[in-house]
Order: structure tokens, then C-alpha cells, then sequence
């Protein structure tokens, strides 16, 4: 599955506040409450973190799709699904109401639960993938160096216009916002380091850049963050 799912998490989170920053991603959600409900839900890419108190799940299993390669695996567009959570039968129609309820018997074995995902997933590729989809995966490792939008786009041989409107399409975010969110993601992975220290890693221009495009997307000072002052939601 390497070339398509980015990274996968087998359980709910172990703390009482669940921390979701800006993702360019798309995730594939299975979750099973503790009376027996499963479902298989997709979260579009997140333009800006969100916070919420942990829910009390036995099995919450994330697939993290490729930023880039939703359109083969959903059949959706990712830019029709930025900031949004929907059931995955909205998208593929009724063979995820099975699939949740073939997961139910690995309720006690995630990484069986991975294989079953991620097979259903793979299945749904089409026999003739987009022709533009190579294009967006140079385009995506390219802006996660960093790199401007301008010199990617001139790297790989086309218009900064055309890059912005396949990416857009491909990723749900564009080039610009996209290298944005990679940047945050970036601080929050370094975080122990000094912040002078992490805006150069990250490719800030200086420390007071950093601090203004982390409140921006994260809602939160980056200090306030590391300390875990976060403001929760109440739905």
C-alpha cells in the first residue's frame, strides 16, 4: 500500500484531548463504539487544526491517503471534500455498509483491520489511473522541501496556472496552502527544539514568521500549543 497510504494509526488516541492540525491529506476513518456500531468514515484535507475531547472508541483505525491520490482510490475529487467528514458510502455508495461489517471481526486485531481497508481501497482503482497523477506526486514532494510554487511549476514543465488548478483538484488545497500546512506540520515535529531554530528547518523567513502562520492555522500561539493550552470544541 506504500504508494498510496501515507501512514496508518491503530488506536484511539491515549489522551482526553484528541489534536488534529492542518492536513493536506485525506484520511479513511474505521471507528467502532463500544455497543457494536462500525462505521467507515473519510476526513477531507483540514485547513485549520481542531480540537476535541477523546471519544470514548474501543477501535478508531486511520488510513492517511498520499495527498494526491484520492481521486483513484474515492472516485472524489479532494477539493469537494476540504473540511469535511463523510461517510465513505457517500462516496462509493453501498459496498462500505459490508465493508464496515466485515471489519466488525477484526474488532480485536487492527493490523488485520489495516489489510481489510486498505484491499478494499486498492480495489477501487480504476485500470487507467489519471494521467496527471505523477505530475501531482513530483508537485507535492517538491512544495513539502520547501520549494516556491513558481520554480516547482517550472521544474516540472508547466504553467504555475495549470499546477495550481490540477493541485487544487488532486491534493484540495492549493500549491500555496498546501506548503503552508506542510510547514506547520513540520514545527509541530520539531517542537522541542528552540523556535529560532525551527522556523530555519521549516523555511520561515525568521521566528516572527513562524509564530504568525502557526496561530493562523492552529488557533493557537505556538507556546500555548506546547503547553497544552488548546481551545476545545463543543461539538
Amino acid at each position: 500500500m506504500h504508494p498510496w497510504i501515507e501512514n496508518v494509526t491503530l488506536r484511539p488516541p491515549a489522551t482526553s484531548v484528541t489534536v488534529l492540525p492542518p492536513d493536506p491529506a485525506t484520511t479513511v476513518v474505521w471507528r467502532m463504539t463500544r455497543a457494536g456500531e462500525s462505521d467507515v468514515l473519510v476526513a477531507g484535507p483540514r485547513t485549520t487544526a481542531a480540537y476535541h475531547a477523546t471519544k470514548d472508541l474501543p477501535v478508531c483505525v486511520r488510513l492517511r491517503i498520499r495527498p494526491g491520490r484520492v481521486l483513484p482510490l474515492l472516485g472524489a475529487a479532494a477539493d469537494e471534500l476540504v473540511d469535511r467528514t463523510v461517510p465513505l458510502g457517500d462516496l462509493i455508495g453501498p459496498t462500505a455498509t459490508t465493508l464496515a461489517e466485515r471489519l466488525v471481526s477484526s474488532k480485536d486485531e487492527p493490523e488485520q483491520a489495516v489489510e481489510v481497508l486498505g484491499d478494499f481501497l486498492l480495489g477501487q482503482l480504476p485500470r487507467r489511473l489519471p494521467d496527471r497523477l505523477e505530475l501531482v506526486g513530483q508537485a507535492v514532494a517538491e512544495l513539502a522541501s520547501p520549494c516556491a510554487v513558481g520554480e516547482t511549476a517550472r521544474r516540472l514543465g508547466v504553467s504555475e496556472r495549470y499546477l495550481r488548478r490540477v493541485f487544487r483538484e488532486a491534493v484540495g488545497v492549493s500549491p500555496k496552502q498546501f506548503a503552508r500546512i506542510t510547514r506547520v506540520r513540520t514545527v509541530i515535529a520539531q517542537a522541542r527544539r528552540s523556535w529560532s531554530d525551527v522556523a530555519a528547518y521549516a523555511g520561515y523567513t525568521d521566528q516572527s514568521h513562524l509564530i504568525a502562520d502557526f496561530r493562523s492555522l492552529m488557533r493557537v500561539t505556538p507556546t500555548a500549543y506546547a503547553t497544552g493550552r488548546v481551545p476545545l470544541s463543543t461539538c
